[in-house]
Protein backbone atom coordinates (compact mmCIF):
# COMPACT_ATOMS: atom_id res chain seq x y z
CA UNK A 1 0.00 0.00 0.00
CA UNK A 2 2.84 2.44 0.85
CA UNK A 3 4.44 1.69 -2.54
CA UNK A 4 1.16 2.42 -4.33
CA UNK A 5 0.77 5.73 -2.49
CA UNK A 6 4.32 6.83 -3.39
CA UNK A 7 3.68 6.01 -7.05
CA UNK A 8 0.40 7.96 -7.09
CA UNK A 9 1.96 11.00 -5.44
CA UNK A 10 4.73 11.07 -8.05
CA UNK A 11 2.22 11.53 -10.92
CA UNK A 12 0.80 14.81 -12.19
CA UNK A 13 -2.73 15.36 -13.38
CA UNK A 14 -3.24 16.15 -17.06
CA UNK A 15 -6.37 17.89 -18.29
CA UNK A 16 -5.88 17.28 -22.04
CA UNK A 17 -6.96 14.23 -24.06
CA UNK A 18 -7.66 11.88 -21.11
CA UNK A 19 -9.55 8.61 -21.59
CA UNK A 20 -13.29 9.00 -21.22
CA UNK A 21 -14.48 7.88 -17.74
CA UNK A 22 -17.46 10.12 -17.22
CA UNK A 23 -19.82 7.23 -16.56
CA UNK A 24 -20.59 6.85 -12.86
CA UNK A 25 -21.22 3.65 -10.97
CA UNK A 26 -24.83 3.21 -9.80
CA UNK A 27 -23.75 3.50 -6.16
CA UNK A 28 -21.54 6.58 -6.64
CA UNK A 29 -22.66 9.91 -5.23
CA UNK A 30 -20.91 11.78 -8.07
CA UNK A 31 -19.40 10.79 -11.47
CA UNK A 32 -15.77 10.11 -12.23
CA UNK A 33 -14.92 12.98 -14.61
CA UNK A 34 -12.27 13.06 -17.36
CA UNK A 35 -10.17 15.58 -15.43
CA UNK A 36 -9.54 12.96 -12.75
CA UNK A 37 -7.31 10.73 -14.94
CA UNK A 38 -3.50 10.70 -15.08
CA UNK A 39 -1.47 11.50 -18.22
CA UNK A 40 0.76 8.52 -17.37
CA UNK A 41 -1.71 6.36 -15.45
CA UNK A 42 -0.69 3.58 -13.12
CA UNK A 43 -2.16 0.11 -13.43
CA UNK A 44 -4.77 0.78 -10.74
CA UNK A 45 -6.13 4.01 -12.24
CA UNK A 46 -6.52 2.45 -15.70
CA UNK A 47 -8.84 -0.27 -14.40
CA UNK A 48 -12.59 0.01 -14.99
CA UNK A 49 -14.44 1.87 -12.24
CA UNK A 50 -16.30 -1.30 -11.21
CA UNK A 51 -13.00 -3.16 -10.62
CA UNK A 52 -11.53 -0.28 -8.60
CA UNK A 53 -14.68 -0.26 -6.47
CA UNK A 54 -14.44 -4.01 -5.90
CA UNK A 55 -10.80 -3.67 -4.81
CA UNK A 56 -11.71 -0.86 -2.42
CA UNK A 57 -14.34 -3.04 -0.69
CA UNK A 58 -11.49 -5.11 0.77
CA UNK A 59 -9.61 -2.12 2.21
CA UNK A 60 -9.83 -0.75 5.78
CA UNK A 61 -10.85 2.85 6.28
CA UNK A 62 -7.24 3.90 6.93
CA UNK A 63 -6.26 2.75 3.42
CA UNK A 64 -9.20 4.60 1.87
CA UNK A 65 -8.08 7.79 3.59
CA UNK A 66 -4.50 7.30 2.38
CA UNK A 67 -5.58 6.60 -1.20
CA UNK A 68 -7.91 9.61 -1.22
CA UNK A 69 -4.84 11.82 -0.75
CA UNK A 70 -3.05 10.56 -3.85
CA UNK A 71 -5.27 11.79 -6.71
CA UNK A 72 -8.66 13.23 -7.55
CA UNK A 73 -9.65 9.99 -9.24
CA UNK A 74 -8.90 7.78 -6.25
CA UNK A 75 -10.39 10.37 -3.91
CA UNK A 76 -13.67 10.10 -5.80
CA UNK A 77 -13.57 6.31 -5.53
CA UNK A 78 -12.60 6.38 -1.83
CA UNK A 79 -15.54 8.69 -1.05
CA UNK A 80 -18.17 6.34 -2.47
CA UNK A 81 -20.60 6.19 0.43
CA UNK A 82 -21.45 2.49 0.24
CA UNK A 83 -17.83 1.71 1.12
CA UNK A 84 -18.21 3.56 4.41
CA UNK A 85 -21.51 1.88 5.26
CA UNK A 86 -19.58 -1.33 5.85
CA UNK A 87 -17.42 0.30 8.53
CA UNK A 88 -20.48 1.39 10.48
CA UNK A 89 -22.47 -1.83 10.10
CA UNK A 90 -19.61 -4.12 11.18
CA UNK A 91 -19.51 -2.19 14.46
CA UNK A 92 -23.27 -2.44 15.09
CA UNK A 93 -23.96 -6.04 14.02
CA UNK A 94 -27.30 -6.31 15.84
CA UNK A 95 -28.94 -3.40 13.97
CA UNK A 96 -29.36 -4.85 10.44
CA UNK A 97 -31.87 -2.20 9.29
CA UNK A 98 -29.71 0.74 10.31
CA UNK A 99 -29.43 3.76 7.99
CA UNK A 100 -27.12 6.77 8.18
CA UNK A 101 -29.86 9.25 9.24
CA UNK A 102 -29.58 11.84 10.85
CA UNK A 103 -26.09 12.11 9.32
CA UNK A 104 -25.99 13.08 5.65
CA UNK A 105 -23.88 10.07 4.63
CA UNK A 106 -22.34 6.85 5.98
CA UNK A 107 -18.92 8.45 5.79
CA UNK A 108 -20.08 11.42 7.85
CA UNK A 109 -21.66 9.08 10.41
CA UNK A 110 -18.53 6.96 10.74
CA UNK A 111 -16.24 9.97 11.14
CA UNK A 112 -18.57 11.67 13.66
CA UNK A 113 -18.15 8.89 16.23
CA UNK A 114 -14.65 7.72 15.37
CA UNK A 115 -12.62 6.27 17.19
CA UNK A 116 -15.28 4.99 19.63
CA UNK A 117 -17.01 2.42 17.38
CA UNK A 118 -15.18 -0.41 19.17
CA UNK A 119 -17.45 0.28 22.18
CA UNK A 120 -20.54 -0.86 20.26
CA UNK A 121 -18.72 -3.70 18.48
CA UNK A 122 -17.69 -5.32 21.78
CA UNK A 123 -21.12 -4.57 23.30
CA UNK A 124 -20.58 -5.91 26.83
CA UNK A 125 -18.27 -4.17 29.32
CA UNK A 126 -17.51 -4.64 33.00
CA UNK A 127 -15.73 -2.34 35.42
CA UNK A 128 -13.44 -2.61 38.42
CA UNK A 129 -15.57 -0.16 40.46
CA UNK A 130 -19.08 1.11 40.97
CA UNK A 131 -20.21 4.73 41.07
CA UNK A 132 -19.91 4.69 44.85
CA UNK A 133 -16.26 3.70 44.62
CA UNK A 134 -16.82 0.16 45.90
CA UNK A 135 -16.46 -3.10 44.03
CA UNK A 136 -18.54 -3.39 40.88
CA UNK A 137 -18.73 -7.18 40.99
CA UNK A 138 -21.55 -8.53 38.86
CA UNK A 139 -22.38 -5.25 37.12
CA UNK A 140 -22.44 -5.11 33.34
CA UNK A 141 -22.68 -2.19 30.92
CA UNK A 142 -24.20 -2.65 27.45
CA UNK A 143 -22.94 -0.14 24.87
CA UNK A 144 -25.10 0.49 21.82
CA UNK A 145 -25.58 3.01 19.02
CA UNK A 146 -28.68 5.21 19.30
CA UNK A 147 -29.67 6.15 15.70
CA UNK A 148 -32.22 8.74 16.81
CA UNK A 149 -29.58 10.92 18.47
CA UNK A 150 -26.56 9.72 16.45
CA UNK A 151 -24.94 8.81 19.75
CA UNK A 152 -23.05 5.95 21.37
CA UNK A 153 -24.37 5.25 24.86
CA UNK A 154 -23.58 2.73 27.57
CA UNK A 155 -26.35 1.55 29.89
CA UNK A 156 -26.17 -0.60 32.99
CA UNK A 157 -27.80 -4.02 32.84
CA UNK A 158 -29.92 -4.32 35.98
CA UNK A 159 -32.06 -7.15 37.34
CA UNK A 160 -35.02 -6.88 39.72
CA UNK A 161 -36.22 -9.57 42.10
CA UNK A 162 -39.20 -11.42 40.73
CA UNK A 163 -41.76 -13.55 42.57
CA UNK A 164 -40.10 -15.88 45.09
CA UNK A 165 -41.29 -19.33 45.99
CA UNK A 166 -40.02 -22.43 47.80
CA UNK A 167 -40.22 -26.02 46.66
CA UNK A 168 -38.65 -29.36 47.54
CA UNK A 169 -36.24 -31.13 45.23
CA UNK A 170 -37.90 -34.31 43.98
CA UNK A 171 -34.64 -36.30 44.14
CA UNK A 172 -33.96 -35.23 47.71
CA UNK A 173 -37.03 -33.80 49.47
CA UNK A 174 -35.05 -32.37 52.41
CA UNK A 175 -33.38 -29.95 49.97
CA UNK A 176 -35.41 -26.74 49.67
CA UNK A 177 -35.13 -24.83 46.41
CA UNK A 178 -35.58 -21.07 46.53
CA UNK A 179 -36.96 -20.13 43.09
CA UNK A 180 -35.74 -17.01 41.31
CA UNK A 181 -37.52 -15.23 38.48
CA UNK A 182 -35.63 -11.95 37.80
CA UNK A 183 -36.62 -9.15 35.45
CA UNK A 184 -33.57 -8.03 33.47
CA UNK A 185 -33.55 -4.63 31.74
CA UNK A 186 -31.33 -1.72 30.75
CA UNK A 187 -31.30 1.33 33.00
CA UNK A 188 -31.77 4.05 30.39
CA UNK A 189 -32.19 6.95 32.85
CA UNK A 190 -28.53 7.26 33.77
CA UNK A 191 -26.08 6.32 30.98
CA UNK A 192 -22.52 5.46 31.97
CA UNK A 193 -21.22 6.35 28.48
CA UNK A 194 -22.54 9.08 26.21
CA UNK A 195 -20.49 9.83 23.08
CA UNK A 196 -22.00 12.60 20.96
CA UNK A 197 -21.06 13.17 17.29
CA UNK A 198 -17.92 15.21 16.71
CA UNK A 199 -16.62 14.99 20.28
CA UNK A 200 -13.26 13.56 19.17
CA UNK A 201 -12.88 16.10 16.36
CA UNK A 202 -12.97 18.92 18.93
CA UNK A 203 -9.75 17.58 20.48
CA UNK A 204 -8.26 15.49 17.66
CA UNK A 205 -5.99 13.66 20.08
CA UNK A 206 -6.15 10.08 21.35
CA UNK A 207 -4.32 11.21 24.49
CA UNK A 208 -6.99 13.59 25.80
CA UNK A 209 -9.99 12.91 28.01
CA UNK A 210 -13.41 13.78 26.52
CA UNK A 211 -16.14 15.37 28.64
CA UNK A 212 -19.49 13.54 28.51
CA UNK A 213 -22.93 14.93 29.35
CA UNK A 214 -23.96 12.30 31.91
CA UNK A 215 -25.36 12.31 35.45
CA UNK A 216 -28.65 13.38 36.98
CA UNK A 217 -27.26 16.41 38.78
CA UNK A 218 -25.66 19.39 37.14
CA UNK A 219 -22.60 19.04 39.33
CA UNK A 220 -21.87 15.43 38.36
CA UNK A 221 -19.20 15.31 35.66
CA UNK A 222 -17.63 12.44 33.75
CA UNK A 223 -14.89 12.10 31.15
CA UNK A 224 -13.94 9.15 28.97
CA UNK A 225 -10.37 8.32 28.02
CA UNK A 226 -8.86 5.76 25.67
CA UNK A 227 -6.24 3.29 26.88
CA UNK A 228 -3.30 1.42 25.45
CA UNK A 229 -2.82 -2.22 26.37
CA UNK A 230 0.06 -3.48 28.45
CA UNK A 231 2.15 -6.05 26.50
CA UNK A 232 2.09 -9.54 28.09
CA UNK A 233 5.87 -9.59 28.59
CA UNK A 234 5.56 -6.50 30.84
CA UNK A 235 2.84 -8.02 33.03
CA UNK A 236 3.57 -9.75 36.33
CA UNK A 237 1.61 -11.33 39.16
CA UNK A 238 2.66 -8.53 41.51
CA UNK A 239 1.20 -5.87 39.21
CA UNK A 240 -2.32 -4.48 39.64
CA UNK A 241 -4.02 -5.24 36.31
CA UNK A 242 -7.51 -4.97 34.91
CA UNK A 243 -8.96 -7.41 34.24
CA UNK A 244 -7.24 -9.85 36.62
CA UNK A 245 -5.32 -12.66 34.99
CA UNK A 246 -7.99 -15.22 35.92
CA UNK A 247 -10.34 -13.60 33.36
CA UNK A 248 -9.64 -14.58 29.72
CA UNK A 249 -9.30 -11.32 27.78
CA UNK A 250 -7.29 -10.07 24.82
CA UNK A 251 -5.68 -7.09 26.59
CA UNK A 252 -4.98 -5.82 30.10
CA UNK A 253 -4.08 -2.39 31.44
CA UNK A 254 -2.50 -1.03 34.60
CA UNK A 255 -5.08 -0.68 37.36
CA UNK A 256 -3.19 1.35 39.93
CA UNK A 257 -2.13 4.97 39.82
CA UNK A 258 -1.23 7.40 42.60
CA UNK A 259 -2.38 10.29 40.39
CA UNK A 260 -5.64 8.67 39.21
CA UNK A 261 -4.31 7.92 35.72
CA UNK A 262 -3.67 11.56 34.87
CA UNK A 263 -0.24 10.83 33.42
CA UNK A 264 0.04 10.65 29.64
CA UNK A 265 1.73 7.25 29.97
CA UNK A 266 -1.67 5.69 30.78
CA UNK A 267 -3.21 6.92 27.51
CA UNK A 268 -2.33 6.19 23.87
CA UNK A 269 0.02 8.54 22.05
CA UNK A 270 -1.73 7.99 18.69
CA UNK A 271 -4.75 6.24 17.19
CA UNK A 272 -2.64 3.25 16.20
CA UNK A 273 -1.83 2.76 19.90
CA UNK A 274 -5.48 2.67 21.05
CA UNK A 275 -6.72 -0.45 22.84
CA UNK A 276 -10.10 -1.60 21.53
CA UNK A 277 -10.69 -3.77 24.59
CA UNK A 278 -10.40 -1.24 27.44
CA UNK A 279 -11.31 2.35 28.32
CA UNK A 280 -11.59 4.53 31.44
CA UNK A 281 -14.16 6.91 32.87
CA UNK A 282 -13.33 9.65 35.36
CA UNK A 283 -16.23 10.87 37.55
CA UNK A 284 -16.45 13.64 40.11
CA UNK A 285 -18.81 16.18 41.65
CA UNK A 286 -18.01 19.81 40.87
CA UNK A 287 -19.07 22.71 43.06
CA UNK A 288 -18.57 26.45 42.66
CA UNK A 289 -17.90 27.63 39.14
CA UNK A 290 -19.22 24.59 37.33
CA UNK A 291 -17.52 24.27 33.97
CA UNK A 292 -14.87 26.85 34.88
CA UNK A 293 -11.41 26.53 36.48
CA UNK A 294 -12.92 27.83 39.75
CA UNK A 295 -14.91 24.65 40.31
CA UNK A 296 -13.77 22.25 43.06
CA UNK A 297 -13.55 18.51 42.34
CA UNK A 298 -15.08 16.38 45.09
CA UNK A 299 -15.03 12.56 45.25
CA UNK A 300 -13.05 12.06 42.05
CA UNK A 301 -12.55 8.45 41.00
CA UNK A 302 -11.65 6.47 37.89
CA UNK A 303 -13.36 3.32 36.59
CA UNK A 304 -11.50 1.02 34.19
CA UNK A 305 -13.66 -1.02 31.80
CA UNK A 306 -12.85 -4.16 29.86
CA UNK A 307 -14.70 -6.62 27.64
CA UNK A 308 -14.71 -10.41 27.29
CA UNK A 309 -14.50 -12.15 23.89
CA UNK A 310 -17.83 -13.52 22.63
CA UNK A 311 -16.60 -17.11 22.62
CA UNK A 312 -16.34 -17.10 26.42
CA UNK A 313 -20.01 -16.34 27.09
CA UNK A 314 -21.78 -17.68 23.99
CA UNK A 315 -23.42 -21.07 24.53
CA UNK A 316 -22.38 -23.85 22.17
CA UNK A 317 -23.41 -27.47 21.68
CA UNK A 318 -20.30 -28.60 23.56
CA UNK A 319 -20.60 -25.95 26.30
CA UNK A 320 -24.31 -25.18 26.77
CA UNK A 321 -23.66 -23.72 30.24
CA UNK A 322 -21.67 -20.76 28.89
CA UNK A 323 -23.50 -17.45 29.13
CA UNK A 324 -24.31 -14.47 31.29
CA UNK A 325 -26.21 -15.65 34.34
CA UNK A 326 -28.27 -13.63 36.80
CA UNK A 327 -27.73 -14.59 40.43
CA UNK A 328 -29.81 -13.80 43.51
CA UNK A 329 -27.56 -12.92 46.45
CA UNK A 330 -30.40 -12.09 48.81
CA UNK A 331 -29.36 -9.08 50.92
CA UNK A 332 -26.50 -8.30 48.55
CA UNK A 333 -28.89 -7.82 45.64
CA UNK A 334 -28.95 -9.24 42.14
CA UNK A 335 -25.79 -9.80 40.11
CA UNK A 336 -24.87 -10.68 36.50
CA UNK A 337 -22.05 -13.19 36.09
CA UNK A 338 -20.07 -14.78 33.26
CA UNK A 339 -19.92 -18.56 33.31
CA UNK A 340 -17.68 -20.70 31.11
CA UNK A 341 -15.48 -23.80 31.60
CA UNK A 342 -13.37 -21.87 34.11
CA UNK A 343 -14.57 -20.93 37.63
CA UNK A 344 -17.38 -18.41 37.91
CA UNK A 345 -16.18 -15.04 36.57
CA UNK A 346 -17.79 -12.01 38.17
Amino acid sequence: MDTLIRIFRSRKLALSDPPDRSAALPHMDFPITPTMVYAHPSTLTTLPAEIIYEIFTFLPWTSLVSLSRTSKLLRAHAFIDSLWARFVRENVPFQPHLNCHPALSWRELYISLHPYWFLTRNKIWFSDKAHSGGRMTGNLVIVRYDPRRQRIEGLRLVAKHGVHDFESWEWKPEVIIHTFNPKVELWADDPIVKIDPGCYAQHNSANEEILMQTGFSTGVKSMISLCHGLPPHLQSNAMALWPPQIIPVRERVRNESRHLFRGEGHRPSSLSDVSENTFRIRKWVEFGGIGTPLGAHIGEDVMTFSTVPDEYYTATKERPWQGIWVGDYSGHGVSCDFLDERPLLE
